[in-house]
This record gives structure tokens, sequence and C-alpha cells, in this order.
């Protein structure tokens, strides 16, 4: 072992309390600031009952700690917003001998006898050139890195939430004096199990941390005057405690949708600057790390939030056309309706295995002009970002039947072959008759994309229309259940619905329910 034993009590109820009343608020903050966002519909899951939360401690034989407890009763499965990989579902999970105590009392960092033994014989360096080669070494790695128990395993009395983007497998506490709190296991990575709160001035600590939580993927912009300030965490920190991490990953998100909020009002050479920043931080005096990240996420954003609208709106578009991505910029040309810059585009910039021949017809319809040589038919379509794939669908629906023909016969044939059935359901009517037929079928990958054009279509022809049929919004919120997008379009169905739905969760239960009455014959 590595540091002196560290005493520990769980929380009590009342700073449970006021961990899950900072839970609520800054939910709250995130859903306001991206309203109808899809990342917080699915990573704001349902509560559990009590009846399911009991039937997982049946099986994982105990009680489950009481901070993580009451957070299933009441916000449902965390791991998806905490995790960058999800584990299993509770009510899913068997565990690691989950009711066999935890064996551990500190950090861990291993036996640093065996590995200088080891540095010394081969003559090489533990974190420089490969934990996996050290664990070769050793004919039984667990043992010889952990002094446990006879018969205790590290993983005993955990329950694996996921992983992180470094991959460490984050492990809940089930029982004894560290019950709710949780540890990274990188045995196996580093020959680490770390606890994630543990004080320490080392940095590589804190990059630990911060990489469970993706902290530092916006840190370059802390110094712009536009960057929002941190938020705060609980008043009295508990190391490692579940909810305290909760709180310090919701902080991170609620500051990053403030910071995309204010791009959204950001000129040009702002923009510009502060993704600069986010792909060069070394220059800007922060580590160099994977960890930092770019502003695709706003990007894709702003473009969902066009895509959302009866009409996009051009202005809106140019301002997404301020960032230097040309992996980005055929959508927003698309939004913008500048034809003859995407046909550039895809002609100039983009390389000839690369080249779009479905842009190119798209741009040569909408100018009334010839394509000219379209590329090679080659799946490079099928690698584009969905958000330009929902974009052409999207401009193609909005076509009558004669142009979206006359574009599909500029194509080769085999791209007009893919792109048909996906514009069939992308340009479906919005009666009760069309939905039933999509309803009845499983949609993912491109048909996801091209029913949630068809879906928001129907939205905003609905609303246009009056009143709707109660019977058509039924099958419109199952249908964004289907396409996995409640969040995305609950205004809108809240609009053609006269408020029949309270929030995202109602909508989502009612829609699931419904999707299940139409696929019931179909399974």
């Amino acid at each position: 072992m590595t540091a002196e034993p560290v005493s520990r009590q769980p929380l009590d109820d009342e700073r449970i309390d006021r961990r899950l009343a900072r839970i609520r608020e800054l939910m709250a903050q995130w859903a306001a600031l991206r309203p109808g966002d899809g990342e917080v519909w699915r990573t704001g899951f349902c509560a559990l009952t009590e009846a399911e939360v009991v039937a997982a401690e049946t099986r994982l034989g105990l009680r489950l700690p009481e901070n993580y407890r009451r957070y299933l009763l009441e916000f449902g499965e965390p791991a998806h917003l905490l995790m960058s990989y999800a584990g299993r579902l509770v009510a899913e999970q068997k565990g690691p001998r989950p009711a066999e105590p935890f064996p551990l009392d500190r950090p861990w960092a291993g036996l640093s006898a065996q590995i200088t033994d080891w540095e010394e014989t081969e003559g090489t360096d533990f974190f420089e050139d490969g934990p996996g080669e050290f664990y070769g070494w050793l004919d039984d790695p667990e043992d010889a890195f952990y002094d446990l128990p006879a018969g205790a395993r590290h993983t005993d009395g955990t329950l694996l939430l996921g992983a992180t983007r470094s991959h460490f497998l984050a492990r809940l506490v089930l029982n004894g004096p560290w019950a709710g709190t949780v540890w990274l296991d990188s045995f196996g990575n580093d020959g680490e199990l770390i606890h994630l709160a543990d004080e320490t001035e080392d940095p590589y600590q804190d990059y630990t941390l911060g990489s469970f939580v993706n902290a530092q993927e916006w840190l370059p912009l802390a110094e712009l005057p536009w960057f929002p300030a941190p938020e705060a965490g609980p008043a009295d920190p508990a190391p490692g405690d579940f909810l305290d991490l909760t709180i310090a990953v919701l902080c991170r998100r609620v500051r990053r949708a403030a910071a995309e909020r204010a791009c959204d009002r950001l000129d040009p050479t702002d923009l510009q600057d502060a993704q600069l920043r986010l792909r060069s931080p070394r220059a800007h005096g922060f580590p160099a790390g994977h960890t930092y990240g770019s502003l695709a996420p706003w990007f894709s954003g702003r473009v969902r939030d066009e895509l959302l609208r009866a009409t996009p709106d051009p202005e809106a578009a140019e301002h997404l056309l301020a960032l230097p991505d040309p992996r980005g910029r055929p959508a927003a040309l698309i939004l913008a309706g500048r034809w003859a810059e995407l046909a550039a585009h895809e002609t100039d910039t983009v390389p000839d295995d690369g080249r779009s021949a479905v842009n190119l017809a798209l741009a040569a319809e909408l100018l009334d002009a010839e394509p000219g040589p379209l590329p090679v038919p080659t799946a490079s379509d099928a690698r584009r970002p969905d958000s330009e794939r929902w974009a052409v669908l999207n401009a193609l629906a909005r076509l009558d039947a004669g142009r979206r023909q006359r574009c599909l016969d500029r194509m080769p044939v085999p791209d007009a072959a893919a792109l048909r059935p996906l514009l069939e359901i992308a340009a479906l009517p919005a009666d009760a008759e069309a939905l039933d037929g999509l309803l009845a079928g499983e949609l993912s990958g491109p048909e996801r994309i091209a029913a949630t054009v068809a879906l928001v279509r129907a939205l905003h022809s609905a609303a246009a229309a009056g009143v709707p049929d109660p019977a058509l919004v039924d099958r419109l919120c199952a249908l964004a259940v289907a396409v996995d997008r409640v969040g995305e379009v609950f205004d809108l169905l809240a609009a053609v619905s006269a408020g029949r739905w309270t929030d995202w969760r109602a909508a989502g239960a009612a829609g699931q329910r419904r999707l299940d009455v139409h696929r019931a014959p179909a399974r």
C-alpha cells in the first residue's frame, strides 16, 4: 500500500439532502441553457421505482449505499451522465462479488520494489515503456500488486459504473467505510487503483480526476471575458463521494453549456480565436493533452437548432460559416442556401475520393445548372457527419416531387439507389397511415435521420394547421421516441399537444407506450 489508511463515514441524511438539492438545481440550469438538447434528454433518465431498486439489491445481495440509492430513486441511472463509456444498468449487474467486503482502505499504486526490480532487470521505465510489459513479467500481477486478505479481490464490494475517456474503470464501493464513493481501477493500464478525490499535489492525479469528468475540455477558454465563472461545489466536500462527483460533472456541463450559449453571440473573429485556443492549448499556457476539445459540439448543436426550425435561418447559418471546419462546412452551406459555394467546396476543397455526388447534384439542381463530372460512387457519403445527412434530406424533402426526382437522376445510380428510400421516409405526408407504416419498423442509422426529418416537418405542419387530431399527436410522440429525439422536439410536441405533457420524461413515457402498441403485431 502507498498511503496511510484514511478514515471516512458515509454521508448522513442531511448532507445527502443538500447534495440532491444541488443536483436538482444544476439539472435545471443545464436544461435551461440547452433547451430541448438531446444530450440533456438522454442523460436525464427516468427515476427508478422502489420495487426496481429493491430487485437490484436482492440480486446484488446487499442494500445499496444511501447516497446512490436515493439518486436512483430521484434521477435514475447515472452512468451515461458520469462516464464516457457506461457500464450496465444497475438492474442488470451481478457484480464481481458485490456483497463481499471492499478490501481497500487507502489509495493503491502497487509494490514499488517489484517495479524497481523489473526496471533494473529490463533496463526500462514502468510508466514510459508500458505497464503491460511489466505484467507479463509477473506470474500473478494482481497478487503482486495487491497485498489483499486471503481470497479477496480488489473488485470485491464494488459496482462497475463504466469507463473513463482514458479507459480507467470506475467502481462504486457498496459496503464498509467507503460505501458510496467512486474509485478508479486502472489495473492492467498503469497499475493503480486510485481514489478519485485523493488530495494530492501530484498533477498526474489531477489529470486522472479531470479525465473522469472531462473537466479540462474547455479550460483554454477560461481567460476569455465571455467564458462563464466556475460553478461552486459542495460546501462540505466528502472525498470521492458519488454525489460530489456527480455535482462536479454537472458543474462542468453547466459551464460548458453556458460557454456554448455565449458562442452564439460571438463574432467570427472571436469564434476563430476560441477554436484556435481549443486546438492549440499549449500556445495559450495549458498542457497538451487529448482531453481538450473543439467547438464541434457547439457547431452540431447550432446545426440541429436550425434543422428543427420550420425553415432554417440563413443569417444563423452564416454564423456557422465563421468556423474554418471543412468537415462541417457542407451542412452550414446547405442551411445558408449557398449552392454555388457548396459545389465549389466539393470540387476544390474535398479530395477526389471524398467528394459527395449527392451534394454536387443537389447544388446543381438548386442552381439550375449541370453538375459537371460527378465522382465515381464511393462510400464517402456514408462517412459524412449525421448533421450533413440531415441537412441534405431536409433540403431535398422541401422540394416538389419533380425536382426531387431530377436531383436523383443527376446522381450516379448507386448513390441515387441509396438515397431514394431515405428520401421517401423524409418526405412522408403527416397522416396517420404513413406514420403507422413508419412506426412499425426499427429506425436506426440513416433511416433514423430520415425519420427525424419527417417528424420535424410533420410537427410544423400540424402546428400550422391549427389544433391537430389527438391520434396524430400520439403518433408523432411515438415517432419522437422511435428516433430518440423526444428532448430535442419537446417544445414542438408541447405546442401541437396543447401542453398535454409536463416535461420530456412524461412525453417519452407516453410515446413509448404508443410505440409498443404499433410494434406489437410485428413482434
